[in-house]
Parts: C-alpha cells; sequence; structure tokens
C-alpha cells in the first residue's frame, strides 16, 4: 500500500512537469505619438593613435588625439514637411531637436586644448534646432538644420554631429515578438557629405552589420523594460581636425554594446557602444594619397540616456 502511494506521488509530480517556464515575448517597437518631446542627454568619445607622429606634426614618436563631447537634445515629434510635390509615406513622423548645454573638449599630444587653440566645439550648436523624418522601421532621413548652416563657422561640425548623434536613435528591430535569448541581425549605413571634401568625393560614414540578442526583460516602475546586446561590424568614414591634425580616416573594425527600450511606452532608455578601428588609412587634409607606412587604430564611445518624457 505504502509502495502505490509513493508511485501515485511520483506520478502526480512528474505529470505536472512541462519543462522551465516560458517568458513571455513582447514586440520590440518605438512609438512616435506628434507632439510627445523626450530630453536625452548625449556623450561622444573619439580617440585617434598612430605610430608615426611626424608623417603628420613636426614631432617624433607616436600621436594621440582625443575629442570628447556632450549634449543635451529635446527632440519633439511634428508633423513632417513636404515640398511641393512631394507624397510622404504612411507612417513616417517629424522631428525637432534643440540643443543645449554643448560642449567639447580636445587632448592633443598629450596637451588639454584652450579655446583659442580648438574653437570648433558642439557648444556652437547651443539652443540651436534641427529636424528630421523618422520611418515606421526608426531610419532618419533628410537631417538637416533649421537655421542657416552657414552660421555655423566649420560647417562640417554639422557632420560631426550627425555622425555623433542619428547612429545612437535606434537599433534595427525585429519584425516579430522576442523573448529572452532570441537573436536577430539587421544593417544600416549613416552617410552624410563633408562641404570641404566635395572635391574629393569623400564623406562620412558609419556602417554597421549588427547580430542583436535580448538580454533581459523585467517588469520595472509599471513598464516593461528590454535589454538587448549588440555585437557589430563597422566601416567607418570621418574627418579628424584638431590643431595641426587635420585628417580623413578610413577603417573597418568592430563593436560592442547595449541597448534599453521601455517596450511600453516605446522609447529608447539608455544606449552604450565601444568601436574599435584597426589600421585606418590616414589621408591629409588637402591631399589625395593616404599616408604609407603608418599604424593607426581609432576607439569611439557613444552614449545616450533618457532624462525625461516631457508630454
Amino acid at each position: 500500500m505504502k509502495r502505490w502511494l509513493l508511485l501515485v506521488a511520483v506520478g502526480g509530480v512528474l505529470g505536472s512537469y512541462v519543462g522551465p517556464v516560458q517568458a513571455e515575448k513582447v514586440e520590440l517597437k518605438l512609438k512616435h505619438p506628434e507632439g510627445r518631446t523626450v530630453e536625452y542627454k548625449n556623450k561622444y568619445r573619439f580617440e585617434y593613435f598612430s605610430n608615426r607622429a611626424e608623417l603628420i606634426v613636426m614631432q617624433n614618436g607616436s600621436m594621440r588625439v582625443i575629442v570628447e563631447s556632450e549634449w543635451r537634445s529635446n527632440e519633439k515629434v511634428t508633423k513632417p514637411e513636404a515640398l511641393p510635390n512631394e507624397e510622404i509615406a504612411e507612417g513616417v513622423v517629424g522631428l525637432q531637436a534643440t540643443v543645449n548645454k554643448a560642449a567639447s573638449a580636445a587632448i592633443f599630444l598629450g596637451e588639454k586644448q584652450t579655446y583659442e587653440q580648438y574653437p570648433m566645439t558642439f557648444e556652437m550648436f547651443d539652443d540651436r534646432t534641427f529636424k528630421w523624418r523618422m520611418t515606421p522601421e526608426c531610419d532618419v532621413q533628410k537631417f538637416e538644420t533649421d537655421f542657416p548652416a552657414y552660421r555655423i563657422e566649420r560647417r562640417d561640425l554639422i557632420t560631426d554631429l550627425y555622425q555623433a548623434w542619428v547612429p545612437a536613435m535606434s537599433p534595427v528591430l525585429p519584425d516579430k515578438p522576442v523573448g529572452e535569448g532570441d537573436t536577430w541581425t539587421g544593417e544600416r549605413a549613416f552617410e552624410r557629405r563633408f562641404f570641404s571634401m566635395d572635391m574629393m568625393g569623400r564623406k562620412s560614414l558609419t556602417g554597421i552589420k549588427s547580430t542583436y540578442h535580448v538580454k533581459e526583460i523585467k517588469e520595472r516602475k509599471g513598464r516593461i523594460e528590454v535589454k538587448i546586446g549588440e555585437e557589430r561590424k563597422v566601416e567607418y568614414k570621418g574627418w579628424l581636425d584638431v590643431s595641426s591634425a587635420s585628417l580623413f580616416l578610413h577603417g573597418s573594425g568592430i563593436g560592442e554594446g547595449e541597448w534599453v527600450i521601455d517596450v511600453t511606452n516605446g522609447v529608447v532608455l539608455e544606449h552604450k557602444m565601444h568601436m574599435d578601428v584597426d589600421k585606418p588609412t590616414v589621408i591629409k587634409a588637402g591631399e589625395k594619397e593616404p599616408l604609407a607606412d603608418i599604424h593607426a587604430e581609432l576607439k569611439i564611445d557613444i552614449e545616450r540616456k533618457l532624462q525625461k518624457i516631457k508630454k
């Protein structure tokens, strides 16, 4: 009798076991309701190193240049503005973003540059507004100034801001709900002209091929948050212009970072990314051919964090 009861008890336990509890899948989608304004704090760090300073400046040995920038952006969803005879696709929204608390600092050959030595900083954008369009897939279109670009002493600084800002706005999101451990891939290319390099046919570029994976889904303060890891391959084209170093750089590398998305409100809460570009070609401004026999490295860090939802 005891043996029969034991078998019944064991059988009951085994019969009720159906495997680990599966977390509910969620749809990753960013929302852009007209009139909503969000405030972000943005940071961008760029570090260049090369082993032969004498090819660039009047100094032997290695060379290191670091540029750090930060700014706040108040980004308001608006109705997209159509040009005459232009049709705007369904779901596309307009965005107007005003920059404030902007600043940049540069370290050149171990010395922090004064404003007189490095005047081309993001401070020029304080209280200025930019506008663009965002597709339902969160692709940015028509990133432009809402002021005459010639008022910026170096117009290419607008391209520098674009390159530091726009790739950090959104990951490539999957087209179906996902749960913890799920993965997907995506590609994007962020390209914009350098006004002073039009004659040489050189543009800025951040091209990415990414693999994403869901690290965590949790409920926090009444909202669902999803933490996403990203590993990427990156192609980079950019311009370093600090003191006597004015260089066009082009190379490939890898990156690793993380996104946190509030899926309840449809906003990116936080994004961090580190990228390493090894052995980029180095071309001095005004020249056509890259420098030979030089080893260079680039390290790029991006941070973007939501401060508040104003509406």
